[in-house]
């Protein structure tokens, strides 16, 4: 395209079309000039004191009618068992949990802990951490549960505890009952905390009895059972599961299982592992530890410098972190000589380097 003809063509204006632009501009240029000037000649309005005084009074009565009919809430020390609804409604709490308290008031409820008070719906975290420091509580009578005021505390054994045993210790019908049936069932308190995990007992109850349980440890009271398999001395790291069923308490599901950890470890280094096989418990290694050994000369080592991190995640002792963290250091200084290595560049620590040495 010819450029010139392009600027005669559309930029090119006759004489009347040139006079007419330049009016348009000169009264554009004015109108703009105008609407500038026209805010100094223009006078406000004068304000009507006697209206902006009647809407402030309307607005402070206003004001007032809130804040009367809205007090200000605050914490103060209550007692949740006996705080009337008016002074409860003027506690900064939810009106939800006030009135879900309420209602467990109705229905005779009653809270002796703080803890107790956490249980009403609506308590949140927050509420409770705010709430805990104003609760206020009656004085019981040291040792005593509710519903059983006359009771004597002195020490007892659950396993061989007569029903009128726990009466005398505080516990109810409905909590001898749960006791019953789970030993009826075979089960047995090894510990005081297997005891005081039966359902039903209160807070108050366990810290009472705490003291007061003596449990018999009958592993060292029963004369031990002998057997021909006392004899028997199997070498953990090469008995297959058919030499470990000869051993007592060991079925055809462990025998495989203790076999399978074996192999995932490269072999035992000491009889304190049978603890991590799953479903190997404590009674039944103590039946067998004097009829096993572990001979560690048979331990399966595992390469660090060529074992990839699937190959390392393997070892139960390792995990995928772990793994990776290895084979990092490895590609960032070389060859591992010596698994301190690790330990001292803080890849494992203390417990890991202990477990891990006899692999590597």
């Amino acid at each position: 395209m010819n450029f010139r003809r392009f600027i005669q063509d559309y930029f090119t204006f006759t004489r009347s079309e040139r006079k007419g632009i330049t009016i348009l501009l000169i009264l554009v240029f004015l109108l703009g000039v105008a609407n500038k000037v026209v805010f100094y000649f223009e006078k406000p309005k004068q304000i009507d004191i006697n209206l902006l005084d009647s809407a402030s009074s309307r607005l402070g009565r206003f004001s007032d009618s809130i804040n009367q009919s809205s007090p200000s809430r605050k914490l103060f020390v209550f007692n949740p068992n006996t705080i009337d609804s008016i002074t409860l409604d003027s506690l900064d709490i939810p009106p939800s949990v006030k009135l879900n308290l309420m209602k467990f008031r109705n229905r005779n409820g009653k809270i002796y802990s703080a803890t107790d008070f956490k249980k009403i719906y609506g308590v949140t975290d927050e509420i409770y951490f705010k709430i805990e420091p104003y609760l206020l509580f009656e004085t019981r009578k040291k040792g005593a549960f509710p519903g059983y005021q006359n009771h004597e505390l002195f020490q007892f054994d659950p396993n061989t505890a007569t029903d009128q045993d726990f009466i005398r210790l505080g516990l109810s019908q409905k909590q001898i009952q749960t006791i019953r049936n789970y030993l009826n069932k075979g089960g047995c308190f090894r510990r005081k905390d297997d005891f005081l995990k039966i359902w039903g007992l209160s807070i108050d109850q366990k810290t009472m009895l705490t003291n007061y349980i003596v449990i018999e440890d009958k592993r060292l009271t029963a004369p031990v059972k002998k057997t021909v398999y006392e004899k028997i001395l199997i070498d953990l790291n090469s008995a297959d599961s058919l030499t470990l069923k000869q051993l007592p308490g060991i079925g055809e599901i462990l025998s495989k299982r203790i076999v399978k950890y074996r192999d995932l470890l490269g072999g035992f280094y000491s009889l304190d592992q049978l603890h991590e096989v799953y479903g190997l418990n404590e009674q039944t290694i103590h039946q067998i530890e004097n009829m096993v050994n572990v001979d560690s000369t048979k331990i399966k080592k595992l390469d660090l410098n060529f074992a990839d991190m699937k190959a390392l995640s393997k070892h139960p002792y390792i995990k995928r972190d772990l793994a990776n963290k290895i084979v990092k250091f490895r590609a960032s200084h070389g060859n591992i000589s010596n698994l301190a290595d690790l330990r001292n560049n803080m890849i494992l620590n203390k417990d890991e380097y202990t477990r891990l040495r006899p692999y590597f």
